[in-house]
């Protein structure tokens, strides 16, 4: 197998880098985990799904670091089922420090995330949402990051979304200055995606990939008073193409209960102008009228510790415009022997034809159970 050979040359580079290092450290998470969907139907489909995330901690050589971070999805169905083993590298890169600069090469995680639910200025749009990460985040790039001082610096990305190569319409490359003014965490970035795109593998994807090749973002974050508040603006532009905007403006509460405990609230705005996008996407894919332009979603979130090994939380979507929804409530506890249980369920619900509303593109609900062990 294709997975087999690569994970056997990555294990004797690495007994040949640990035997000249002489001191190497493992660590990771094993998981199992069962989802199921409900459609409007009544049809129920249910997947089960292991996976195992392994990381290697080597000391550096000098200012130099290496870093080697995959996973491998279905290894328990690959020997036991009718099922093929999966391998993800998630970093594989080598990271040079010194005072004016900071170069990395190779397979490594690229987010511009500060702090959002919903990210529309991303170097990846959709890489972490919802408090969650995509595999879209890890990606082949070489990255020089220029420090000013220790809340300031300067970002020059240069990525391969196919993988490395010389062909410059493979290549996407951005930039993010990042400066600290008065108590407020402020951002510029420039984002110009490759020529070529992915494989389309679903209606986000659509969506993502109509979206305009260029796109600015400035974001901000900071405190006032009691709240965290963040905001982002996005422009979208491209050559014979329309161009969008989006903004995005969001706050945040932590209450302290007893015992050092914390609740905390999180909500925000997120408007998107889509005229770029074509009728047809704004009717199929966004539930929106042909002559619609905008977009505006409310998203929210709570997290609430039950004691020191378990907590619940509840995420929800709204869509403005035509009142559908999504919630999705959770709860984690730490088993004996560092068991890690996650209880998730996401209902949708709304008015035929809304965009969450269940029907051909939303199911009624997902059910997901997943049980970790890290180590």
């Amino acid at each position: 197998m294709r997975q087999t050979s690569i994970l056997t040359i990555l294990f004797l580079l690495l007994t040949v880098l640990a035997a000249q290092v002489l001191a190497i450290e493992a660590g990771g998470e094993a998981e199992v985990s069962y989802s199921g969907v409900l459609s409007e139907a009544g049809d129920f489909k249910d997947e089960f799904i292991d996976r195992i995330n392994l990381e290697f901690f080597l000391p550096p050589l000098g200012n130099t670091e290496f870093s080697y971070a995959f996973q491998i999805s279905k290894p328990l169905q690959d020997l036991l089922a009718d099922e093929t083993a999966v391998y993800f590298a998630k970093k594989l890169y080598l990271k040079h420090k010194s005072d004016k600069i900071h170069l990395t090469l190779g397979r490594q995680p690229v987010s511009w995330s500060f702090g959002s639910l919903l990210n529309p200025v991303d170097y990846t749009l959709g890489s972490v949402a919802l408090d969650e990460e995509n595999n879209s985040k890890y990606t082949d790039a070489v990255e020089a990051y220029i420090p000013f001082n220790w809340n300031s610096g300067l970002s020059l990305v240069a990525s391969f979304p196919e993988g490395f190569t010389s062909k410059e319409a493979h290549r996407k490359w951005g930039a993010r200055a990042r400066f600290g003014v008065k108590g407020y965490d402020l951002t510029l970035n420039y984002v110009q995606e490759a020529d070529v795109a992915g494989p389309t593998a679903g209606a986000l994807d659509e969506i993502l990939g109509a979206i305009p090749e260029k796109r600015i973002g400035v974001t901000f974050k900071g405190d006032l008073r009691d709240f965290g508040v963040y905001g982002a603006y996005g422009h979208y532009f491209g050559e014979g193409v329309k161009s969008g905007d989006s903004y995005l403006l969001g706050a945040d509460y932590s209450y302290n209960l007893i015992h050092g405990t914390k609740i905390i609230f999180q909500m925000e705005y997120l408007g998107v102008e889509v005229e770029f996008l074509e009728p047809r996407l704004r009717k199929n894919l966004l539930k929106m009228d042909s002559d619609d332009q905008r977009i505006d979603f409310f998203i929210g979130s709570l997290k609430y510790p039950l004691d020191d090994f378990s907590s619940i939380a509840l995420i929800t979507m709204v869509n403005l415009d035509d009142g559908s929804l999504f919630l999705t409530p959770s709860y984690l506890t730490t088993l004996p022997g560092n068991f890690d249980l996650e209880i998730k369920a996401t209902l949708f619900g709304g008015k035929a034809g809304g965009l969450f509303a269940p029907g051909e593109a939303m199911p009624k609900a997902v059910i997901a159970v997943s049980l970790r062990y890290p180590f």
